[in-house]
């Protein structure tokens, strides 16, 4: 497959104790941004460096465990929801990004969550991440009523009061307006 160049020019520093909004129309590339910034997709031209040390998609496994991260699709955190029923703690990587990937067979049965059950998984992993300094959220309220929606967007302000790094990619104008920084992304 092919690579394929999806932004050019951008340049930014998400500050601590401020929120970053990333907005730019449907398929400009925010989620594509926001894996990045997570280092899940590499860069090919330019650099992501995280409190000055530089992110590469090798180094990303240690940057995520400091990261909290709400997806655009809050139902994949569903399992979160209940007790679990085994821990792996064997592997940091697992341990971390095991509790945000649902298993095949939850997701095939899984009912909708509700707007309730969606901020309350949003409220229940930020709450768990209390001593991780980066919030990255896709979307966090994108499946939200306007009420649920402007619940997360409290408590993401109260993240970014706590002095974290908050990186937010949303289309909703509230939450636009309520960032500190706004960066626009647009198609090429």
């Amino acid at each position: 497959m092919g690579e394929q160049t999806l932004m050019r020019g951008l340049s930014f520093i998400a500050q601590d104790g401020q929120i970053t909004c990333i907005t730019g129309p449907s398929g400009s590339g925010k989620t594509a941004l926001i894996r990045t910034l997570m280092g899940f997709l590499p860069v090919g031209e330019g650099f992501v460096s995280v409190d000055g040390e530089l992110l590469t998609v090798r180094s990303a496994s240690a940057f995520r465990q400091m990261m909290i991260y709400l997806p655009q699709n809050m139902q994949t955190l569903r399992h979160q929801l209940y007790e679990p029923v085994f821990t792996v703690a064997d592997d940091p990587e697992y341990g971390v990004w095991d509790t945000q990937l649902p298993d095949v067979e939850d997701e095939k049965s899984a009912e909708v969550l509700s707007h309730e059950e969606i901020f309350s998984l949003a409220e229940k992993t930020l709450i768990e991440g209390k001593d991780k300094p980066f919030v990255i959220a896709d979307e966090p309220a994108a499946m939200l009523t306007p009420e649920f929606a402007e619940r997360i967007l409290l408590l993401l302000q109260e993240q970014a009061r706590a002095g974290k790094t908050v990186v937010i990619a949303s289309r909703i104008p509230n939450i636009i307006a309520s960032a500190e920084k706004v960066i626009e992304v647009k198609s090429e």
